[in-house]
C-alpha cells in the first residue's frame, strides 16, 4: 500500500507523450510489494517451511560433514565446474562473502545509477526513476520466483553433496538452506539487474543500451562465477538463476513499452473521460 501510494502520488510516475516507456502505477506497485514479500518472507521463514531434506540430492543422502561425501550421481557438466572452480584464486568463503556485497549491495548502486542516468533522447522529466521501477520489478519477480523453484527443488548444495559441510556458519550443514541450492538466487537477481536496465535502456533508445548489455553480461558471469568458488552452487543453479533473471530483466520493460499488448492510455475531454487500449 506504501509503495502504491508513493507511485500514484509523486508526479515523476507519470510519462510524458515522447516516453518510449511508461508506468501503471497501481499494477506496478502491487508486483513490486508482492515481489518482495515473496521473497523476503520464505527467506526469513526458510527453517520453518523449507523442505527437511532433499528432493534432488545428486546422490546418497549424506549429511555433508567431513568424511561423507562424494560426486554420487552429480552429472559431468556440473563436476567438472565444481571440480575447476571451487575454491579457486580465494577460500570459500571470501568468495561467498565478496559474491554477497557484490550481487546485493553494489551492482543495485550501479544498476540504479544506470537506470537514471541512461534515460534516452525521448524522456521526459522523471524518465530515470520510472527505470528504476522498472529494473526493482524485474528484481523482485526474478526473486520470487526463484524462491518458488527452490523450495520446490530442495537440491543439495555442493557443499554438502560433497562433504565440505560444518555444524554451524556459513556452510552449516543442518541450516535448511543447505539444500535449497538451485537454482542461484545471488546469480538471477544481478541478471535481472543488468538486464532490466539494459532493455529498459533499449526501449527508450539510450546510446548507453550497447555499453550496458556488455555490463549485464559481465555482473551475470561474475555472480555466477563468484557462487561457484564459494562452492555454493553447479553450474545448473547458475545458469538456470541466469534464465530466470535474463527473461524477468527483457519481460517486464516489455511490459511497460507504449504501444504493447498490456498498454493503456487515458485522454480527457470535459465532461467525458474516455480510454484507448492496444490489445
Amino acid at each position: 500500500m506504501i509503495v502504491a501510494f508513493v507511485l500514484a502520488a509523486a508526479s515523476w510516475s507519470d510519462a510524458g507523450p515522447n516516453d518510449k516507456v511508461a508506468l501503471r502505477p497501481a499494477a506496478d506497485a502491487a508486483i513490486v510489494g508482492i515481489g518482495i514479500a515473496g521473497w523476503v518472507v520464505p527467506e526469513l521463514l526458510k527453517q520453518h517451511f523449507a523442505p527437511a531434506r532433499c528432493n534432488l540430492c545428486d546422490g546418497d543422502d549424506n549429511s555433508g560433514l567431513p568424511g561423507t561425501g562424494s560426486p554420487g550421481s552429480l552429472n559431468g557438466v556440473d563436476a567438472f565446474f565444481h571440480d575447476q572452480l571451487s575454491g579457486w584464486l580465494v577460500s570459500r568463503k571470501t568468495a561467498d562473502t565478496v559474491s554477497s556485497i557484490w550481487a546485493f549491495a553494489l551492482l543495485p548502486a550501479g544498476a540504479i545509477a544506470g537506470a537514471l542516468s541512461a534515460t534516452g533522447p525521448h524522456a521526459s522529466d522523471g524518465a530515470g526513476l520510472r527505470a528504476v521501477v522498472i529494473v526493482a520489478e524485474s528484481a523482485a519477480v526474478s526473486s520470487v520466483l526463484v524462491q518458488a523453484v527452490k523450495f520446490a527443488a530442495a537440491r543439495k548444495r555442493p557443499f554438502v553433496r560433497y562433504g565440505h559441510g560444518e555444524e554451524s556458519g556459513a556452510y552449516d550443514v543442518n541450516d535448511r538452506d543447505s539444500h535449497a541450492g538451485y537454482p542461484s538466487g545471488h546469480t538471477s537477481f544481478a541478471t535481472s539487474l543488468g538486464v532490466s536496465v539494459a532493455m529498459t535502456a533499449t526501449l527508450e533508445e539510450s546510446p548507453a543500451a550497447p555499453w550496458l548489455w556488455g555490463a549485464a553480461a559481465a555482473m551475470s558471469v561474475t555472480t555466477a562465477t563468484l557462487r561457484m568458488m564459494a562452492e555454493k552452487h553447479y553450474f545448473t543453479d547458475v545458469a538456470t538463476g541466469a534464465a530466470l533473471g535474463a527473461a524477468c530483466g527483457v519481460v517486464i520493460p516489455l511490459l511497460h513499452k507504449r504501444g504493447n499488448a498490456l498498454s493503456v492510455s487515458a485522454q480527457t475531454s470535459a465532461p467525458m473521460v474516455g480510454f484507448a487500449g492496444a490489445f
